[in-house]
């Protein structure tokens, strides 16, 4: 896959049956958001009272917001806008407390990435993260926006990149590719790429040396950022490409991460 495609959920018939490789249990519905033959998967769905999402070995990491609702992991309960990162081969189930609408996404290779710039995560030790809306980093303000990072690909025992972006006024975002396939899913707002708008419910694939830049709504914009691996963007072509980290972004660590 070679260009940006794009999935709006209201051009995407939802199913009773959960549209992520993974096992489900009391399924509302379920749509998913990404091309078959792209590198990363997303999905939204919306689970009943009760509902459960199974892990079964092998499968790569996995990174779930909560848009509204409550998940149980284990009896930590994870809020709207809270995420859950599932490392990868870990085996367990979490569920919904209420009706719950969540984004899961994650990488359709079932084994942990190894080529990135930190190369393969540690091989033992794998487990679930809970991490509430205060997000585990914090990251943005040279850019003029707030990114709050769920996990940024520097966890010893995972490579996932999960994050959202929020921009208070009409954002404009220069040119730009970065190294790794990336997913964008607007949450709120919109932002126009040339002549098209995406507002909330779009997911965008974007393949890693995919060009693109866009500009923002003047009422701002809030948008889910799913990757499997670390990053680096370039900007300008003839200048080194910039490490996509949290605190390499200048951010700063909170204490969000369970």
């Amino acid at each position: 896959m070679a260009k940006l495609s794009v999935l709006r959920r209201d051009d995407v018939a939802p199913t009773a049956r959960y549209g992520a490789p993974r096992e489900a249990t009391g399924v509302a519905w379920s749509a998913a958001l990404s091309p078959a033959g792209y590198s990363l998967w997303l999905v939204e769905s919306e689970l009943e009272d009760g509902a459960t999402l199974s892990w079964r070995a092998p499968h790569g990491d996995d990174g779930i917001f909560v848009v509204q609702g409550v998940l149980d992991v284990g009896g930590r309960l994870v809020p709207a806008d809270g995420a859950v990162i599932v490392e990868s081969g870990v085996e367990t189930t979490i569920a919904a407390r209420g009706r719950t609408r969540i984004l899961h996404g994650g990488s359709r290779d079932d084994q942990a990435p190894g080529g990135g710039r930190f190369g393969p995560p540690a091989p033992a030790g794998h487990d679930v993260h809970v991490v509430g809306p205060a997000g585990r980093f914090v990251s943005g303000s040279w850019e003029g926006v707030r990114a709050v990072w769920f996990a940024d690909s520097t966890c010893p025992t995972c490579r996932i990149a999960l994050f959202t972006v929020e921009a208070p006024g009409a954002k404009h975002a220069s040119a730009h590719h970065h190294s790794q396939d990336e997913i964008i899913f607007i949450l709120s707002g919109a932002i126009s790429m040339g002549r098209a708008r995406h507002g909330p419910g779009t997911s965008l694939c974007i393949p890693a040396g995919t060009r693109y830049g866009f500009v923002g709504d003047p009422g701002g914009h809030r948008f889910l950022n799913l990757r499997g691996d670390a990053s680096m963007q370039t900007n300008d072509r003839a200048a080194p490409a910039l490490p996509e980290t949290a605190l390499e972004r200048g951010g700063s660590l909170v204490d969000g991460h369970g």
